[in-house]
């Protein structure tokens, strides 16, 4: 017998719970934004902590509008629940593909950045493409996922033909 359970998990809505992988990938991908927050809650004197992720205010200002999509998600995430918002639903069934597209874009922007000699200078620097380059995989062949982006608590399910 295999470690896998036969029926699928559900959370208090009778929905696809949301893998905890997916609020991680969220947090990799909305990393402009905790930085921004993070910052801004330092004191004065300590606002500059910013440059040691993002040396130059375009690469902030390109990440943060890179990483945007991800707010509307968020938003809709909060509002997939029974008495939510169903305007939302048009944002959630598109997730997958804005989740796949920001993660991306995010990827090829942070390898396109990496200084040339990153192994010998700073090593630790590879970690976010890594990171991003699995989540990229993960986002493409998950099975879940794609339940979890084409349910909504008001709306059937569509039938499928077997």
């Amino acid at each position: 017998m295999t470690g896998a359970p036969i029926w699928p998990v559900l959370d208090d809505y009778g929905l696809h719970k949301v893998p905890l992988r997916f609020y991680a990938l969220l947090i990799l991908l909305l990393r402009p934004y905790i930085c921004w927050v993070m910052v801004l809650t330092l004191p004065q004197t300590q606002r500059d902590m910013l440059r040691w992720f993002y040396p130059l205010q375009h690469d902030f200002i390109v990440a943060c509008l890179v990483a945007l999509p991800l707010l509307l998600l968020l938003a809709a995430l909060s509002q997939r629940k029974p008495k939510g918002k169903r305007g939302f639903y048009r944002i959630w069934r598109f997730g997958r593909l804005i989740l796949l597209s920001v993660a991306l874009t995010d990827l090829v922007l942070s390898v396109k950045h990496l200084p040339d000699q990153v192994m010998l200078d700073a090593p630790w620097r590879i970690v976010t493409p890594l990171l991003l380059g699995i989540a990229v995989l993960w986002l493409w062949r998950s099975r879940t996922l794609r339940l979890v982006f084409t349910e909504w608590p008001d709306v059937a399910p569509k039938k499928t033909a077997t």
